[in-house]
């Protein structure tokens, strides 16, 4: 113990230096020794393991990649769908005039633009009708013929609403680059309703869209990846002098004998001097091949084994020169991370550290500069949604508590006054402020359905007296649902609309009807009135962006879908529903408040 406890007080009394030499020189002679005998074997067998651990990482990688391409198209055909059958629920299944064909191609070809650039895998989208007309993002001159081989395929499958891949190919037709290999997708549209075809939709992958994602990370590994269809031909390749070509028949019979593993699905084997690894991608029926030359993989470790020896007698001359700088070296990026931190604390998040280093040091450093990325895209994040909460609050307050609509108001009760229509004017006068009271409401923008029927019944009492021979109203909310949650002014827009839109248009007096009612997990408020109606234009009108003639935003009807999507998710919304000379419906989707819940801070 006494020889023991000398040992650690002479240890502690060294500086830094000293004691990495006095434990690292040891090892570092021992580590050459053992280098000298068994670094050739273990090296080689190392890395060859840790190569195919590798590439069955980045197959894995690429297999997702690619997966996440197909599950994009497939997506974007699904929304592509959707918007055809909204185009001829608009124009209807046969345009009437001469016009409304060339205007409809036009929008189509649009449609399927605005799409491809939300889907930036989808290279080029194309849409057959029934009679055999094409609508494509690109200018199509293929063979008629050809095409209408895909077509019988996709209609012989009777995959209605499914999606069918094609093989990699290359080809003349239905493709906008002839001398680029395509995968294509085909899918029958049909009506939502009826389910009758509308036409066939194919989407168009160009082959370099996959082949991009085998480029590795390091231009200097010597690893080549290409996709194999079940007929053994280079479906997917870096080098396009593969593509479309069979594999060597050796190569192929030795890949189709090879068994994947269980866990990860890959099996690798030796090939004429080169590490095969095949991983089979089940969607297109497909194998990952990766080959890796095992000359090039082992020839470092050749030279490194006879270059050890030198550098090992190099390590322990410049051993004390290096334990020198070590401290210096453990020192330095500690301090470069402190001073990057205290830059963060002065409010600077652009401040990021430069160690590189991959020891603990190193890892804190990657993780505090993950951290203020991800901090910096936060904030963007909530300054986003900020502004974009903050752009729906002005526009309501522009947009529904308007200035001409509190003159004439008072206007109103001037004319009443001086009429001696005194009590009309008391109730008018009650009405409004009754009105601003509930639509300040303390700066809150949620309020109950309750309060906001209460908004909106005062805004139609002062109309009414307004005008007397348009309309009358009636409003309803059930006691159980007065509690949910809904955006202030919701309903104030589409009152005014079924006023100033159908009921003042209309000959004789005119009713709107205001109640609510459970539709499953929903609750659904109905604004009702038997007006003049409109079109499927002017539905489209008020639920648009933007208005047509004035080239303004439109903050009323679309105010409120936007921020009823803001509040409580894409699934609430509005629904119109228009006949012309008979009224309109307007439902708003709301969310059903839990039994039991609280809702005083609405």
């Amino acid at each position: 113990m006494n020889i023991l406890s000398l040992a650690r007080k002479w240890f502690g009394r060294l500086r830094f230096k000293s004691k990495v030499i006095t434990v690292f020189l040891p090892l570092i002679i021992i580590s050459l020794l053992i280098l000298g005998l068994l670094s050739n074997q273990l090296f080689s067998r190392s890395l060859i393991d840790r190569t195919t651990s590798n590439v069955v990482d980045e197959s894995q990688l690429i297999l997702s990649r690619t997966d996440y391409i197909f599950r994009s198209v497939e997506t974007a055909a699904n929304i592509m769908v959707t918007n055809i059958n909204r185009m001829y629920d608009s124009y209807g299944a046969k345009p009437n005039t001469a016009m409304e064909p060339i205007q409809f191609g036009n929008l189509m070809q649009s449609r399927l633009s605005i799409d491809l650039s939300i889907f930036r895998e989808v290279d080029a989208a194309v849409f057959i009708d029934n009679e055999g007309t094409i609508f494509a993002s690109y200018t199509e001159s293929g063979d008629d013929r050809k095409i209408y081989s895909m077509l019988k395929r996709i209609r012989e499958s009777e995959s209605y609403g499914q999606a069918l891949w094609f093989d990699m190919e290359k080809r003349d037709f239905l493709t906008p680059d002839p001398n680029s290999p395509v995968l294509t997708m085909g899918k029958m549209v049909i009506n939502i309703d009826t389910g009758e075809p509308y036409g066939t939709l194919f989407l168009l992958v160009k082959e370099e869209g996959l082949s991009d994602y085998f480029r590795s990370s390091d231009p200097d590994a010597p690893k080549s990846y290409y996709f194999l269809d079940n007929e053994m031909r280079v479906a997917v390749a870096e080098d396009n002098e593969m593509l479309m070509n069979p594999v060597n028949p050796q190569l192929a019979e030795a890949i189709q004998r090879c068994t994947p593993n269980a866990s990860h699905g890959t099996c690798s084997f030796e090939y004429e001097g080169n590490l095969v690894t095949v991983t089979n991608y089940n969607r297109m029926d497909w194998k990952l091949v990766n080959i890796v030359s095992l000359s090039l993989l082992t020839a470092d470790v050749r030279q490194n084994v006879r270059l050890s020896l030198l550098i090992g007698v190099i390590c322990l001359i410049f051993s004390w020169l290096g334990a020198s700088f070590l401290s210096k070296m453990v020192v330095s990026p500690l301090e470069q991370l402190t001073r990057a931190m205290r830059t963060v604390v002065t409010g600077d998040l652009q401040s990021v550290t430069s160690v590189r280093t991959e020891d603990e040091i190193g890892t804190i450093a990657e993780a505090f500069n993950f951290m203020i990325r991800r901090v910096r895209e936060l904030l963007d994040e909530v300054r986003q949604e900020t502004n974009r909460k903050r752009e729906y609050e002005l526009a309501l307050i522009s947009a529904q508590i308007k200035p001409h609509f509190l003159y004439n108001t008072l206007d109103t009760i001037y004319a009443l006054n001086e009429l001696d229509r005194n009590e009309e004017a008391r109730d008018t006068t009650k009405a409004l402020a009754d009105f601003y009271r509930m639509v300040l409401n303390k700066g809150r923008e949620l309020i109950t359905l309750e309060k906001e029927a209460q908004i909106t019944d005062d805004y139609l009492t002062i109309l009414q007296i307004r005008y007397p021979d348009v309309f009358r109203y009636e409003v309803d909310i059930p006691p159980e649902l007065a509690g949910t949650p809904i955006p202030k002014l919701s309903l104030q827009p589409l009152v005014e609309n079924s006023i100033y839109h159908g009921l003042k248009k209309k000959e004789t007096k005119g009713f709107i009807r205001i109640f609510a009612f459970k539709q499953g997990d929903k609750v659904v408020v109905r604004v009702q009135d038997n007006g003049v109606g409109m079109d499927e234009f002017q539905v489209q009108t008020i639920m648009s962006r933007h208005l047509p003639k004035e080239g303004i935003r439109s903050i009323g009807t679309y105010s409120v879908q936007q921020r009823l999507s803001l509040y409580f998710g894409e699934e609430y919304g509005i629904s119109v529903q228009s006949v012309l000379t008979e009224g309109t419906t307007v439902d708003l989707m709301l969310p059903m408040l839990p039994k039991g819940s609280e809702h005083q801070d609405v």
